[in-house]
């Protein structure tokens, strides 16, 4: 069984942009920095992705966005065969543990989605990897390791860069 996602469009607060949309793009080590053009508002997130290496397909991806309310908020992409009834385990380098719920499932992936606080994001710009681990429909559990290189640097241009 296939398991894995392929994602042709950009995913931002739950809308898919094609690539022609792509105002602005900076790559910041395992993160990559992009704003588009979305109803004459200009829309800027932070992502990061888990490429499987056998097919460079990818699995998923990381979101960072900044809200209207200038809250930070993390959305993050699972292929459709996960247990929506186990929670997602999140883990930043060996930091304790977190337990959050899918949020959403769309025809292109299931989501979690979350504001997260400045402690998150601190632990994000102190950590090296970020592991998630979910239950697949089979019950085999899946690991997926996002690096952290870049984070810092591509959040600060994040919270610089301004939403028109």
């Amino acid at each position: 069984m296939r398991l894995f996602l392929t994602l042709i469009f950009f995913c931002l607060n739950g809308q898919l942009f094609a690539n022609e949309h792509i105002l602005e793009q900076e790559d910041f080590d395992a993160f990559q920095f992009s704003c588009v053009n979305e109803q004459s508002k200009k829309i800027c997130d932070l992502r990061a992705f888990v490429v499987d290496p056998k097919n460079n397909e990818i699995i998923s991806y990381l979101s960072v966005t900044i809200n209207p309310e200038k809250m930070t908020q993390m959305q993050i992409a699972f292929p459709h065969a996960v247990n929506l009834k186990s929670p997602v385990i999140i883990q930043i380098d060996d930091r304790d543990p977190i337990e959050l719920k899918y949020t959403f499932c769309n025809p292109s992936a299931c989501f979690l989605a979350e504001i997260i606080a400045e402690n998150f994001i601190n632990a994000l710009k102190d950590g090296n990897q970020l592991k998630l681990k979910a239950l697949l429909l089979d019950n085999r559990e899946a690991t997926l390791t996002y690096s952290l290189g870049g984070f810092t640097a591509g959040y600060t241009k994040l919270m610089e860069t301004p939403n028109l």
